[in-house]
């Protein structure tokens, strides 16, 4: 007896150290919203699949963000089904890392464009604004001090920059036509850490001008 208890005790020690070496499992499950610049044949509610199941589905708002859906899964189609039959209308590959993601859709001609948005990556934080050139222009932007070209078609993150004690700042956005930038919007936006925002520009097809939108989230 005496020679079994110290072995039974050695195992019992050493069961934590073996789940520590389990790889790892997700603690919690990923969680998405969507959001579309515009709708692609009026299509406002996706199904997301993997090639094994249905691993969830997915609103477009074309307004303000709602509330998160889980996902299991990274990497997915998405699409809808018509007649029994699942029509993708793309895919997406979420980040290794992180656990909230905003994803942008786009139309195109066979479907969505998706742009994942890392909403809890620690570099996008109060202040700042991810913005997205849905035009074929390319897109001056002024945030306070700081600026930025943005190619058509493409996204980028920027932190405007202004003193310690400001409590507004100028943003500008221009276009840039026969290597002069014309501006099509000029305001003021507050100072608040506790805010970040997603700026679409994009271009009226009805009257051809430039305009953009803006959806807050916040930065907590």
């Amino acid at each position: 007896m005496n020679k079994i208890l110290p072995a039974l005790f050695f195992i019992v020690a050493c069961l934590p150290l073996a789940a520590q070496d389990e790889p790892d499992k997700p603690k919690r499950d990923i969680l998405i919203r969507g959001f579309a610049s515009s709708l692609f044949e009026d299509i406002d509610k996706l199904e997301l699949r993997t090639p094994e199941r249905l691993v969830g589905s997915l609103e477009l708002p074309t307004g303000q963000l709602r509330e998160a859906t889980t996902v299991a899964a990274r990497t997915f189609a998405y699409g809808v089904t018509v007649n029994e039959e699942f029509r993708v209308l793309g895919n997406v590959a979420l980040p290794a890392a992180g656990r909230n993601f905003i994803i942008v859709f786009a139309p195109i001609e066979t479907g969505y464009h998706a742009i994942a948005v890392r909403s809890d990556h620690p570099d996008f934080r109060g202040n700042d604004t991810y913005l997205f050139n849905f035009t074929k222009r390319h897109i001056g932007v002024k945030l306070g001090t700081a600026k930025q070209l943005i190619a058509p078609m493409k996204n980028a993150k920027m932190r405007p920059a202004f003193p310690e004690d400001a409590t507004f700042y100028q943003a500008m956005f221009a276009y840039k036509k026969d290597e002069k930038y014309i501006p099509f919007n000029n305001t003021r936006w507050p100072v608040n850490s506790n805010i970040k925002s997603l700026l679409f520009v994009f271009e009226d097809l009805t009257t051809g001008r430039l305009s953009y939108r803006s959806v807050i989230e916040s930065a907590r």
